[in-house]
């Protein structure tokens, strides 16, 4: 929610991705995030960072209240797009310190 909101006001751009913003640091920002998110996640909830697309598309449809039939296929398609950001965690969950790592 956070990137759309963020990029939204600062670009003043109807939706986020349309603003070179997006691109050069909102999506930088999420990446460094996921993989805090990651670092500090016990076990495997480093896996809740595949909601950060979804979350952002949702934020937007709502924003603009463009909500259509086709919500469920953008959300598993934004989930998808997410691989990035879980991968960073996942990396994230690996520098964390063993005493720290819970199955």
């Amino acid at each position: 929610m956070a990137l759309e909101l963020g990029i939204h006001a600062m670009s003043g751009r109807r939706e986020a991705w349309d603003s070179p913003l997006y691109w050069t640091v909102g999506l930088p920002i999420a990446g460094v995030a996921a993989l805090v998110i990651g670092w500090l996640a016990r076990g495997r909830n480093w896996l809740w960072t595949v909601l950060i697309v979804p979350g952002q598309v949702l934020t937007m449809m709502l924003r603009s209240a463009e909500i259509s039939g086709l919500l469920p296929l953008t959300v598993v398609l934004s989930a998808v797009l997410s691989a990035p950001f879980v991968a960073a965690a996942f990396v994230g969950s690996l520098l964390r310190p063993r005493r720290w790592r819970e199955n």
